[in-house]
């Protein structure tokens, strides 16, 4: 007879669980195994031995941790689970046994299947325990637990959905009041709080809170369970952000509970981190930093209680990383950021292969190496972060749980990157990646606030970079957003607020209106007066006040809000004493400002120790030296302007100031517009003091310009990017250059800062020859940029009004990637032999072969000076220095366009348009025509290439007009280019079709146009009736009937030739809607520059205005005859202005005559035809002088 009975046994092993009592247990444990081999494997008690030995074995592994205890009360719960059939009454709890089992070795091993095991287990025994019967509230509540933990590993809303439901089950078993509650109180507290942070609706926090409460007060002081429920309710309300009272109660809860575990008991180890973790919400709203150390300090104590291989050393190492990089980056000391990543690294090792933490932990990493990057300057940390925030995001499918905060983190890597490299595709994946966090949160999570306010600040960094309108509007729309969800004591309140104004103040320095600014200013007080001294974000509102005062002075010149905007920078920078840059530097910027208005030279001399200083704080490549050196160079300018007049020439301040000018735009981290922006400032000063690097100020800022507007696929967003920078820029460029003696220099810069809208979209349809007998490496190469250029060349995808952010994001992010790709692919071959200059601006030797038959004229008229270069074939370029000002220039411009605009009587109209053509002739032409004999024989041909006010005019009508006076239509043939890039392109030689494809397109009665034109239907038959016949010529009419917008474009793809009748139109305000009028809709300058006419040779353009560019932006050249030409037609008809009927009927006839009157079809007899046919029209008194001049030829 064994000693002691099956219930005896069960007792002792009870009471085991009650004491910790290691030798009990063990003796426990042995009589279990001695009392299962006397009894037998027939025994009636057999089954419930073994399953209290199971029990007494998975206790021990619990306080021992030997893994062979768990796998042995595994194998005797199942042993005893095959013992207890359906309808045993101990089955039901031997499955929950098993299954309690099989979730602690899920703890201790990670093995995915014993989770889902545990889950079948419990679901199994819960469904034999009937309903109302207490065990069945156990079983509710284990596997509550169970898919509780599962939710934790996958982020399933259905585990976490039936969690909640099940402990709201499993309460309901339970009579209000009832100490049995509480247990389940706080497991449904757990789950709630968990949907909280999983779905951020504010209605789970205040559950959880609640029902918290409620537990507490069924464990009153003294009871066993009473720490880990005050642990739970100081956590939720530390999530509760509203105000501060409740991370105060937090805290004392928290230590509350701390206190109810001895030194040294491994329960505390929970306590310490709760405590910790509410002193740390504490600072980072409050910003105490006593608040940080105790953090600290706790979260080390907890930590020490952790030997390694402890189940709770990983969280024990990343809260207390989490803790030292804020203190690095309020204090400094770089022993906390080393020892934050060495915790981190730690924390990793101990989640390798797929453990579920292991994303979090490689965040956590990711997240702390920018940090150090920044303060090492080491580029391969940064690399690994992103690294490892992509591994993160691997982990975490759509819908997991904690992917937004992978995608966080991930952008935030990303803009840091782009931050100090300038990549701008870093940025556009940035804010793409941050849209798909946003719309990831439903409305109402407690993330959504973060995201909102990440996505907006990058969308202004973005604005600043290239200037896109819709993402300032977004981003202002977005802190909007955000604000809304903050109550008026909400503690990020303040926070929000910074970020809108600064958005507000953006818009204002963009739009110049005074309302945005006094609103950012009076938001910006409300955020400072929100904050309590010693607030984290305090120096930033200060600073964000002082900035929006001194912008206003500047605006309106109050004088007190200059002084306030100083007295804040002083203030923030007393709160900072150990030097707070941007402080730093904007308090130079305001000194300087003062210095202007007052002459305090104190002030000066501050302003430059601040910034100076300020520039030490910053790494080499930092983006923010960009700004420091601008304002560098302010203060050496006011040194030396201040100096010029009363001590004399300081030479060391100009050069200092240059210097630093030139070190901003160098600074490629900067990004383009920033870069741009610290270019002009150059310029100016280096023009205003004729500064020796003014002439590299002017070669810096056109390249610059070209890749700031080639980052948008939209040539319409281009121009509006070109309208915000000076027009004459390229101009102003060449007459520096002319200024230096660089004749050819200047021609160089001309071709490389006009017509850069035009230039960048030939660069995709650019051939490329040669390259295929260069080997498989140069082909393959030469097929990738035909590939790339295809795809870029491509217009870009038509985006409804309103469609979704990602989806505009996501054709950005596509386009950019396409033009890096492009860009690197140019860099290659530029490697090959014979390649070098593949792509790059021409030099002269290349562009003088516009020249080949017949000297080309480039005409500038800058500010400094006005100009004629004449350009030979194979002799150096001259300069003719002409006496006449720019704005003589544009006084020709606003009188050509009084006339044409009829707005004065038909006599006097003509009076004035001589007087005009006298003057052009008087003061440009005669003095161009002094020196072409040496180069072009009376008769042959020369060609304009007008740049600014010169484009509008018709420089091939100048003249004395007089009897007997000179005229320069009688000594030469005039054509016209837009630039010599396109005339040298023109000239290109392709196999011409036979027999030759002519189209005559006509539209006589368009809509809006309340009467039809009665010449277009004749014209057309005219035309017909002048070109040779088929075979020569292969001839389709297409009649206003027919002339629809797409009838109209297939007709221009398939014929070489064309002859437009029609109305044409140009719009001032958006050129690229300049069009040619058709039945149903208008054929735009757009639509004709998305057609490849690489092999078309001729277009006659009888229609108004078409050769009429863009005031705003004179030297893009952005007309139809100009977008004809560049798209690939080699010889262009067009008119300055409106034309008669009369005169076209006239005109078209002599001019098709004298054209192919012989039969034979060549584009290059076109500007002869022209001028013969005007010639022919001169004596006709019918016809006025406005109308006889109005045609002009583009091309060969």
């Amino acid at each position: 007879m064994f000693p002691l009975s099956s219930d005896e046994l069960a007792h002792r092993a009870e009471r085991c669980q009650q004491i910790d009592d290691p030798h009990a247990l063990d003796e426990v444990i042995s009589l279990h195994y001695e009392a299962l081999n006397h009894y037998g494997a027939g025994h009636a008690q057999h089954g419930y031995l073994l399953c209290n030995l199971s029990g007494a074995l998975q206790l021990r592994f619990g306080r021992r941790g030997v893994g062979h205890d768990l796998d042995e009360a595994i194998s005797f719960q199942r042993e005893a689970l095959s013992l207890f059939r359906v309808g045993h009454p101990g089955r039901p709890t031997s499955l929950g046994n098993l299954a309690t089992a099989l979730l602690a070795r899920f703890h201790s091993r990670n093995i995915n299947e014993d989770l889902d095991d545990s889950i079948t287990l419990h679901t199994q025994a819960l469904d034999l325990w009937p309903v109302g019967d207490l065990s069945r509230s156990r079983s509710l509540i284990s596997l509550a637990h169970a898919l509780f933990t599962r939710f934790a590993l996958r982020g399933s809303d259905k585990d976490l959905d039936d969690t909640i439901a099940l402990n709201r089950e499993a309460l309901n078993l339970w009579p209000a009041g009832d100490p049995g509650r509480s247990l389940t109180l706080n497991n449904l507290g757990r789950a709630l709080a968990a949907c909280f942070k999983h779905r951020g609706s504010d209605n789970d926090l205040e559950e959880a809170i609640t029902v918290y409460r409620e537990a507490l007060e069924l464990r009153p002081v003294g009871h066993p369970e009473r720490a880990m429920t005050l642990k739970n309710l100081a956590e939720a309300l530390s999530e509760r952000r509203g105000n501060g009272d409740d991370l105060d109660e937090s805290i004392v809860l928290a230590r509350e509970s701390l206190n109810l575990w001895q030194v040294g008991h491994p329960g505390r180890s929970a306590s310490l981190n709760s405590l910790a973790n509410a002193f740390s919400t504490r600072f980072k709203h409050q910003g105490n930093h006593r608040d940080l150390d105790e953090a600290i300090a706790l979260y080390r104590e907890a930590h020490d209680l952790l030997p390694v291989g402890h189940i709770d050393r990983y969280a024990s190492l990343n809260n207390l990383a989490s803790e030292l990089l804020p203190r690095f980056e309020h204090r400094g000391n770089d022993q906390d950021l080393y020892e934050a990543i060495a915790l981190y690294r730690e924390a990793l090792v101990l989640r390798s292969g797929d453990h579920p933490d292991r994303s979090k932990s490689l965040n956590n990493l990711g997240s702390a190496l920018p940090t150090c990057f920044i303060n090492r300057g080491n580029g391969k940390l940064l690399e690994e972060a992103i690294a490892l925030h992509r591994e993160a995001l691997d982990l975490q499918p759509v819908g997991h749980s904690s992917r937004s905060g992978s995608l966080n983190s991930l952008a935030n890597a990303l803009s840091t990157r782009f931050d100090h490299q300038g990549n701008d595709k870093d940025l556009d994946d940035a804010i793409t990646i941050w849209e798909e966090e946003l719309y990831s949160l439903p409305a109402g999570h407690h993330d959504r606030s973060r995201s909102l306010n990440n996505l907006a600040t990058t969308l202004i960094t973005r604005f600043k970079h290239r200037g896109n309108d819709k993402d300032l509007d977004d981003a202002i729309a977005l802190h909007k957003e955000n604000l809304n969800l903050q109550s008026n004591n909400h503690l990020d309140r303040s926070t929000s607020l910074i970020n809108l104004t600064r958005a507000l103040f953006t818009r204002f320095q963009h739009q110049g209106n005074d309302e945005l600014l006094d609103e950012a200013i009076v938001l910006s007080e409300e955020a400072l007066n929100l904050q309590s001294v010693g607030h984290p974000h305090q120096i930033a509102s200060l600073n964000n006040l002082a900035i929006m005062l001194k912008a206003r002075f500047e605006h309106r010149g109050n004088h007190e809000d200059l002084n306030e905007a100083i007295a804040l920078y002083r203030k923030a920078l007393d709160l900072r004493p150990d030097s707070h840059l941007e402080t730093l530097n904007n308090l130079a910027g305001a000194l300087s400002i003062r210095f202007t208005h007052r002459g305090d030279i104190h002030d000066l001399d501050e302003a430059l120790a601040n910034a100076r200083s300020a520039l030490s704080l910053l790494p080499t490549h930092d983006p923010r030296r960009s700004s420091v050196h601008r304002s560098l160079a302010t203060i050496h300018m006011l040194f030396y302007e201040s100096r010029l007049h009363s001590t004399g020439e300081d030479v060391d301040s100009l050069n200092a100031a240059m210097g630093h000018s030139k070190a901003g735009v160098d600074l490629v981290s900067s990004g383009l517009l920033s870069r741009l922006n610290a270019n002009l400032p150059w310029i100016r000063n280096a023009e205003k003091h004729t500064h020796s690097t003014l002439l590299e100020a002017y070669a810096t800022a056109i390249p610059l310009l070209d890749a700031y507007i080639s980052a948008t696929a939209s040539v319409s967003s281009r121009h509006r990017m070109m309208k915000l920078f000076p027009p004459t820029l390229a101009v102003s460029a060449a007459s520096c250059a002319l200024r230096d003696g660089e004749v050819s220099r200047a021609v160089e810069l001309l071709e490389q800062g006009r017509t850069l809208i035009w230039t960048q979209m030939a660069r995709f349809r650019m051939p490329i020859e040669g390259l295929q007998e260069r080997g498989d490496h140069a082909d393959a190469l030469a097929k990738k940029f035909r590939e790339l250029s295809y795809l870029l060349d491509k217009p870009p995808a038509e985006l409804q009004e309103g469609a979704p952010r990602m989806r505009v994001d996501a054709e950005a992010v596509r386009y950019t990637g396409l033009v890096d790709e492009w860009k690197k692919t140019v860099e290659e071959i530029r490697k090959l032999e014979g390649f070098s200059r593949f792509m790059l601006p021409p030099l002269f030797s290349d562009l003088q072969d516009a020249a080949r038959d017949g000297p080309v004229i480039v005409l500038i008229a800058s500010k400094s000076s006005c100009n004629a270069i004449i350009i030979p074939d194979h002799h150096s370029p001259v300069n003719v220095r002409l006496a006449i000002s720019v704005e003589k220039v544009e006084r020709w411009v606003n009188t050509l366009q009084r006339i044409v605009r009829q707005e004065a009587g038909p006599e006097e109209a003509q009076t004035k348009l001589i007087e005009t053509l006298r003057e052009l002739w008087d003061d440009v032409v005669c003095h161009v025509v002094e020196h072409l004999g040496r180069f072009a024989r009376p008769g042959s041909r020369i060609w304009w290439c007008p740049t600014s006010g010169f484009n509008f005019l018709p420089l091939h009508a100048a003249g004395e007009y007089r009897r007997g006076g000179k005229n320069f239509s009688k000594l030469y043939i005039s054509s016209y280019t837009p630039s010599l890039t396109a005339l040298i392109k023109a000239r290109r030689r392709h196999d011409r079709s036979q027999p030759i494809p002519f189209a005559a397109i006509g539209q006589n009665h368009p809509p809006g146009y309340p009467s039809p034109l009665p010449s277009v239907e004749p014209e057309l038959e005219l035309v017909r009736s002048l070109l040779p016949p088929a075979p020569i010529v292969s001839f389709t009419k297409i009649t206003s009937v027919e002339s629809t917008k797409s009838r109209a474009l297939s007709t221009l793809r398939h014929n070489h030739w064309l002859h437009f009748a029609c109305h044409g139109i140009q719009n001032a305000t958006e050129p690229f809607k300049s069009a040619f009028l058709m039945r149903d809709e208008p054929l735009t300058l757009l639509d004709i520059t998305q057609t490849d006419l690489s092999r078309h040779e001729f277009a006659f353009l009888s229609a108004c205005q078409t050769a009429v560019g863009n005031f705003k932006t004179p030297d893009e050249v952005i007309h139809l005859a100009a977008a004809l030409q560049f798209a690939g037609v080699k010889s262009v008809i067009g008119t300055f202005w409106s034309v008669d009927d009369s005169t076209v009927q006239r005109l078209v006839e002599a001019f098709y005559r004298n054209l192919c009157g012989d039969g034979k079809m060549n584009p290059k007899r076109a500007a002869r035809a022209l001028h013969m046919a005007v010639q022919s029209l001169a004596n006709d008194k019918d016809i006025t002088l406005d109308q006889r001049i109005v045609f002009m030829h583009v091309g060969i």
